[in-house]
């Protein structure tokens, strides 16, 4: 990397015949994508140390486990609703500005965490404070990503920025579990608080030149964004998306337990496998988002989010039956399971970008991620009372197959849009 010059290049500028990487695009601007993944990465070093903490937690603090439940959605909740705000803002002072701005909220709530939190109230007011800076980050710096790569390789671009965004999760938790088997979960917190500092600096660097024309928005929510049809679907897709998405997240675990269980192992036994095998399983969806951000530009948005719902759903239908089936057939679907419902992610996102405004983009991501967000929230809890309520022999198998229904819905929206990929991309009846 050249240090004596920035790597960014002004958005729809023609690049020079070269080298090129995936896609057509040029290895600088693969370089400066990895960079700007990169400064994610480091920003989200400590996205995963309550989960990792949370026993030691919960002891410390005499929490239950619904008490608990809250402090983690505290942070998907202020996510959600702050995106409603904090984007619209990005049409009228542009994306470096709220980047930077909420890079460093973000950091100081983590930060504080470890130092302050001591009860149910702070750390609710910390992590919501944790969802608000990273709502900042995250979209703002998907649109940039968008911006820059206006005229080629939009979805693998974003898609490897999603990416990311899933091995950070994974890294956060591993890490933070290392440090602490050797130091207090407080201090093993605040280490990866102040690794996220990096990313700071990082953030001014990489964007100091980035400059996308602005102004014209009074920078408040602007819901006439959904007047366009082809965003209507695309947002739509997005929330099912999600909702599949922290469905497996959170009862896939538990059903590999009732698996083993159902095999003759013990509780405890049952619980540490399926932990292990259902987290190897998910880790493999973290290549998903850019692998689905390739094929969508070769194949379509639409086209390819639709096919790669195909393959979810049709494992969300057959795998809550198959609890007396042999464990290795059940782990091979686990492990398709987890890339299929990661591998659609960033598709969404790079829609939106093409088929929005671009003077309204802002309001556009807001109500796409508050949207996709709250299907996050709702879906599990859905499919746990779905598991209250059946007979216990059909449960897991009613469970997972509302959550194929999701698929279908997906599917026949989506395919009444159609997509271009190269250079701008139109839709159908907007």
């Amino acid at each position: 990397m050249n240090h004596g010059e920035p790597l960014e290049i002004e958005p729809g500028e023609n690049i020079p015949v070269g080298k090129k990487w995936l896609g057509g695009v040029q290895p600088r601007d693969a370089a400066w994508l990895l960079a700007v993944s990169t400064m994610l990465f480091v920003l989200l070093m400590p996205f995963s140390s309550y989960v990792a903490a949370l026993p030691l937690i919960k002891d410390e603090w005499g929490l239950n486990n619904t008490q608990a439940g809250v402090i983690f959605s505290a942070y998907l909740l202020g996510f959600a609703v702050s995106a409603l705000f904090v984007l619209p803002l990005t049409d009228k002072f542009g994306s470096k500005v709220i980047l930077v701005s909420f890079a460093s909220i973000s950091v100081v709530s983590h930060i504080l965490f470890p130092l302050f939190a001591d009860n149910l109230a702070t750390a609710v007011i910390l992590r919501v404070l944790a969802g608000l800076g990273l709502v900042g980050v995250y979209n703002p710096g998907m649109r940039i990503v968008a911006e820059r790569f206006s005229n080629r390789g939009r979805g693998m671009a974003i898609g490897t920025y999603v990416t990311f965004f899933y091995a950070s999760n994974s890294v956060s938790l591993a890490l933070t579990g290392i440090l602490m088997s050797y130091m207090r979960w407080r201090d093993a917190y605040m280490i990866m608080a102040l690794l996220a500092a990096i990313s700071i600096p990082m953030a001014y660097m990489l964007l100091r030149s980035h400059k996308v024309p602005v102004g014209g928005s009074s920078g408040a929510l602007d819901l006439s964004v959904l007047k366009n049809r082809a965003t209507r679907i695309f947002i739509l897709g997005y929330s099912l998306h999600a909702a599949e998405l922290y469905i497996v997240r959170v009862w896939l675990p538990a059903f590999l337990v009732a698996v083993l269980v159902a095999r003759g192992a013990g509780s405890a036994e049952a619980a540490v496998t399926a932990a292990t095998v259902g987290g190897i399983a998910l880790a493999t969806g973290a290549a998903g988002p850019v692998i689905g951000g390739i094929l969508s530009d070769r194949w379509g948005r639409a086209v390819s989010a639709s096919a790669i719902f195909a393959l979810s759903g049709a494992v969300s239908f057959v795998i809550g039956w198959l609890i007396g089936f042999p464990w290795p057939v059940v782990v091979g679907l686990t492990a398709i399971y987890g890339w299929a419902i990661a591998a659609d992610s960033a598709i969404y996102s790079t829609a939106v970008t093409e088929v929005s405004e671009l003077s309204k983009l802002g309001s556009t991501l807001a109500v796409h991620s508050f949207l996709g967000f709250m299907g996050g929230v709702i879906g599990p809890i859905v499919i746990g009372g779905i598991l209250d309520l059946s007979p216990e022999s059909i449960k897991w198998g009613l469970a997972f197959s509302v959550t194929g229904a999701l698929s279908i819905v997906a599917i026949l929206s989506l395919m009444t849009v159609r997509t271009s990929t190269r250079h701008s991309t139109t839709a159908d009846n907007v």
